[in-house]
């Protein structure tokens, strides 16, 4: 009996717990988009991303998102101090884990209490990680690029005033690719963007539903053949569903998303622009470490060395050859 009853009280305490770091920055997502204040030097666009706007006669202040990024140090370590409080809350109230399992125990509360803070701070903090570029030689029907439009999970999809709503209504998106398959509560996000895009007639693409979904777990485990594999899955989303989503021509712009919009993101991004754009290196590596936070080798923000030398060394034939 005091085991069943310990089941609830640690689920109202989780519960309890991450809504008090939903809540913890003091309003609401929706609340904070309207209050979001002007951005200037390294949270603005960059000068290639302002450009690529600006070929395509889209205002980036009608889009409605913001280029702010921004790496914490600190949610890890507050994690660990949070699933703390909480195990010597339930010891305090009687609640017995055996010994052979409270590391176990200790590890989920800690995974589970960083992704919601992570995933507060990306919704809440507002970072939204705009960047674009040209989607290739795509045009719409007056003649102006397409583009291939760069954010992290950003809140609200459904809302007028989102940057979602935002993207599709003054950019033009019709397919958006949801790079993301991890451990962050974002199911109902997903499920919002799809509704925000296809009811504009646009088409939603998530990672969760792909085999080639954990490419980046994968390649950070196993250089080798990983690398190789990780290649062929980038090289088939760029084809598949940047290029030719749904088989054909796009229908109009695409966005193109992660979890902070940093990582699988940009190794996308980067591999897009290097191959298919052929733009120049330094400002492909410019434009990811920017995106990651990076700000000096003192301040390297987000900053994965491995990820750079992944875009910089990617085979760009596997773009064009035919998936094996």
């Amino acid at each position: 009996m005091v085991r069943y009853a310990a089941r609830h009280v640690a689920l109202w305490l989780w519960a309890v717990a991450l809504a008090a770091l939903a809540t913890g920055a003091g309003c609401s997502a929706a609340q904070t988009a309207a209050v979001a204040p002007a951005l200037d030097g390294d949270q603005a666009l960059l000068a290639p991303e302002a450009a690529a706007f600006a070929q395509a006669g889209i205002d980036p202040a009608l889009v409605r998102c913001l280029p702010r990024q921004r790496w914490s140090t600190t949610l890890r370590g507050d994690a660990r101090f949070t699933a703390g409080q909480i195990l010597d809350e339930l010891a305090r109230l009687g609640v017995a884990i055996p010994d052979d399992k409270r590391e176990a125990v200790r590890k989920q509360l800690v995974d589970t209490v960083f992704w919601r803070m992570v995933l507060t701070q990306i919704l809440d903090g507002q970072m939204h990680n705009l960047g674009a570029a040209r989607l290739g030689d795509h045009k719409n029907a007056n003649g102006k690029p397409l583009l291939l439009v760069r954010t992290a999970f950003t809140p609200d999809p459904e809302a007028a005033d989102s940057c979602v709503a935002g993207l599709v209504r003054a950019a033009g998106v019709r397919h958006i690719v949801n790079l993301y398959s991890g451990p962050m509560p974002t199911h109902a996000l997903e499920a919002s963007e799809r509704k925000a895009v296809t009811a504009a007639g646009g088409s939603y693409y998530t990672a969760r539903d792909d085999p080639h979904g954990n490419w980046r777990e994968d390649l950070r485990e196993d250089a080798g053949e990983a690398r190789k594999a990780a290649m062929v899955a980038v090289a088939d989303l760029i084809r598949t569903q940047i290029l030719r989503p749904g088989g054909g021509a796009p229908k109009g712009s695409v966005h193109i998303h992660c979890g902070g919009g940093m990582h699988r993101t940009g190794m996308v991004f980067g591999v897009f622009e290097r191959c298919v754009n052929g733009t120049p290196w330094p400002v492909v590596a410019e434009g990811y470490k920017r995106h990651v936070g990076w700000r000096s080798d003192a301040e390297p923000g987000g900053f994965e060395p491995a990820n750079l030398q992944f875009i910089e060394h990617f085979d760009c034939s596997l773009v064009q050859a035919a998936r094996p």
